[in-house]
């Protein structure tokens, strides 16, 4: 729960305070009208208020008013207060969250499920957000409860103290009821995380469905999630229901108790014991209230503590910045590097090479066989589990993560872009990225003309998912964004393997007069891609089964010469 209240105990202190203000104003004022009351009936000018002293039936009634205004103003301010507080610990929490997460490793985002982060920041905190109103309204009501109930036990001891004893013992019968609504709440929370992930991962498949008319099983497995999810969200919903029925059906027993005990007492003050069960009546309202905030706060508490323990693992998953200058990038080697997952299952074995500054390097091999895992391991999104990746014969892992990413960068097979335009696309939220640098991209990546012919020219919307651009024109704008802060070495996974013959060779064109400039490295299945490279290496089963030049390595490696037999190169 430290997620949500954390070191927020000055602010439910201050509304503990409130509350039992409000309700000793309010318990004052249960005494005094009900006194008044039978004063009337009996048509006496003097009232007994508490012990031995009286008041006139004009200055009860004037202390009366005022009691209402004090309860008034200090219930209207808890509640801005609790308003505030609650909304401000939501927001608090969404923050940190996201936070945490895009500042945790790579490996770290990626082992979350498809539409976690998403159910993370809304169901879950707005789970949060109930469990924080039900908590301030547990305060408040426990409070004026206890205000209400010192009232009574001054006013008649003996009735009080059965009320309470009775209130205290069933809430002690109510424990299994909230256990259990604590169960259903782990159940609902866990039902919600399995909803989102897999609806996230059906919604992706929006053109296969179509083209495999799957629409009906689609349905029919949303209905399944649907029907998951509302079976154990109304399971929750039931047990939390009747935790308040039960509640008040007991403590109106305990009233009878209460009265009961007067009865036996010969208690004869007929106002002091209106009084007393005026106030117990009212006292019912915020047990109730108590209640209904306990078992609320034990169906929430699950999704909380699941966020809590999220939040642990993305802030545990920080990544590892070793701060010292990039400088120059120079050669990247490897010296026996290995990788494992967590799983211990092992993708890359001893591997060792180096690319030499201004080289441009093909890596090859087939599916699986390590080349991503190896393309992650030089941009640093990954550290190796064993050997060392050196830049200009130092270990990056020493070296500031920010300062590689703008001397290191990347060009993915599928274009990822957000909603805005093209200059926001290719700047990506650096705001340090002059329009200058922008354009000087856009001619490295040859999307000038694209540009010049669109008439909001760099202020073009890409559409939602780049669809006002076309596949060759995504493909660029993300080869300029890789460009804009003028790195030493550009990876690329794919670069021409979707595009049409036009935007291949412009791509083909740009990656020949960037390599005067920089180290590239390209992964590429289309073996024609390769045929600017000065060297290729192939990876097979994770280790790296040849590195040497075109025609050396169609010799010397079978993988290589079959690849240029298959495709028609040879």
């Amino acid at each position: 729960m430290k997620v949500f209240l954390g070191a927020r105990g000055r602010t439910i202190g201050a509304l503990a305070l409130t509350s039992f203000g409000s309700g000793m104003a309010e318990a004052l004022f249960l005494v005094v009208i009900s006194r008044a009351a039978f004063a009337v009936t009996d048509d006496v000018d003097q009232i007994q208020v508490i012990g031995d002293r009286s008041l006139s039936l004009g200055g009860a009634i004037l202390i009366g008013l005022s009691m209402i205004a004090i309860r008034c103003g200090l219930a209207l301010w808890a509640a801005a207060q609790s308003s505030r507080f609650s909304t401000s610990v939501v927001a608090d929490t969404r923050r940190t969250l996201a936070e945490a997460f895009l500042f945790a490793s790579w490996p770290v985002q990626q082992s979350d499920r498809s539409g976690q982060l998403q159910e993370l920041l809304t169901t879950f905190t707005n789970q949060g957000s109930q469990l924080v109103n039900s908590v301030t309204l547990g305060v408040s009501s426990t409070f004026s409860l206890v205000a209400l109930l010192g009232m009574a036990v001054a006013v008649n001891p003996v009735g009080s103290l059965v009320v309470l004893a009775a209130a205290l013992a069933f809430g002690s019968l109510l424990r299994p009821l909230r256990s259990a609504v604590r169960r259903r709440g782990t159940n609902a929370a866990n039902a919600g995380m399995h909803f989102a992930s897999s609806l996230t991962s059906l919604s992706q498949l929006g053109q296969e469905m179509h083209i495999f008319r799957i629409q009906k099983q689609a349905t029919s497995a949303v209905d399944e999630l649907v029907t998951s999810s509302a079976d154990a969200e109304r399971r929750l919903l039931f047990a939390r229901s009747i935790v308040v029925p039960l509640y008040s059906t007991l403590a109106y027993l305990a009233l009878i108790g209460a009265l009961a005990g007067i009865t036996i007492s010969n208690a004869t003050n007929v106002a002091a014991l209106g009084a007393v069960m005026l106030i117990m009546l009212r006292a019912l309202s915020y047990g109730q209230a108590i209640q209904n905030a306990h078992s609320s706060v034990a169906g929430s508490l699950p999704f909380v503590e699941r966020l809590q323990v999220e939040l642990d693992r993305y802030r545990a998953g920080r990544q590892y910045d070793g701060q010292q200058p990039v400088g120059h990038v120079g050669d990247l080697t490897l010296n026996n590097v290995s990788f494992s997952y967590e799983d211990e299952r092992r993708v890359l074995h001893e591997v060792s090479l180096t690319i030499h500054h201004k080289e441009v390097v093909g890596i090859v091999g087939p599916s699986g066989g390590g080349k991503s895992t190896l393309v992650q391991l030089m941009l640093g999104l990954r550290d190796p589990s064993a050997g060392s990746i050196l830049a200009a014969g130092r270990p990056i892992i020493e070296m500031s993560r920010d300062e590689w990413a703008r001397k290191v960068t990347f060009v993915p097979q599928e274009a990822h872009l957000v909603a805005g335009t093209v200059a926001d696309n290719i700047r990506l939220f650096r705001d340090d990225v002059s329009m200058e640098a922008i354009e000087r991209a856009v001619r490295l990546a040859h999307l000038s003309d694209d540009i010049a012919s669109f008439p909001e020219g760099y202020d073009r919307p890409v559409g939602e998912l780049g669809g006002h651009l076309s596949g060759g024109q995504q493909q660029r704008l993300c080869l300029a964004r890789a460009l804009v802060e003028r790195p030493e070495l550009l990876i690329l996974d794919e670069p021409t393997s979707s595009l049409d013959v036009r935007s291949e060779h412009l791509i083909r064109q740009t990656l020949v007069e960037l390599s005067k400039h920089m180290t590239i490295v390209i992964v590429a299945h289309r073996m024609s891609t390769l045929d600017i490279c000065d060297r290729i290496m192939v990876i097979q089963e994770g280790q790296l089964k040849g590195f040497d030049t075109p025609s050396q390595l169609s010799e010397s490696n079978a993988f290589y010469s079959e690849a240029l037999t298959l495709s028609g190169l040879k």
